[in-house]
This record gives structure tokens, sequence and C-alpha cells, in this order.
């Protein structure tokens, strides 16, 4: 293991001792206030994210896969994008009228 793989695990070690000092409140806040972008998402959501979040980094922490954070974390930027877009919002939360037919598995596309 060298140095700075040793330092990633020792910080994410008194990370998760640290998330599991504080209560979900707790945890949303320091979440807020590290990913300004949160401030756009519902009360629900900014929970759900949380929640996530806290679960996901014990993953990538236990599995030394820090990939699997910044997906969850891109995922969300996302979420908050569209929240932050009335417009983009409301289309991508109406029904589907249309009804394009059945979609062909992607080895069938080639």
């Amino acid at each position: 293991m060298t140095a700075g793989t040793e330092g990633a695990a020792t910080e994410a070690r008194a990370m998760r001792s640290m998330l599991h000092q504080l209560d979900s409140a707790g945890i949303t806040e320091v979440l807020e206030e590290t990913f300004p972008w949160t401030d756009v998402l519902p009360e629900e959501e900014r929970q759900r994210f949380a929640t996530e979040f806290t679960r996901t980094f014990e993953t990538a922490a236990e599995l030394e896969r820090w990939n699997v954070l910044a997906q969850t974390i891109r995922e969300w930027r996302a979420t908050a994008a569209v929240h932050a877009d009335p417009d983009l919002h409301r289309t991508l939360s109406e029904p589907v009228e249309e009804d394009h037919g059945a979609v062909e598995p992607p080895e069938a596309r080639h």
C-alpha cells in the first residue's frame, strides 16, 4: 500500500466514524455545505441523497473503489440540474403519451 493509498484509507475510516456520530439531519447539513447544488433538490430528495451518499461512501471505502462514490455524486448532481430547470423537470415528470413500440436489445442493433 502506497503512502497516498494508506492516507486515503485512514481518511475514509475517520470520515466513516464521523458519519456514524451524526444523525440524518447532521449528515444532510454537512452534505449541503459540501455540495451546494443540493439546495435545488426538494427536501425529501436531499435526505435520500444523504442516505445514498453515506451507504455508497461506506461501500467505496470497504472496496477501495472510489469510482462507486463518484458515480453516485454525478447522478445526484444530474438530478439537481433537472430540478434547477423547471421546464426540463416538467417535461421529464409528465407521463409519456406515445408508445414507440418494443425496444430491441442492444446486441440486435448491430
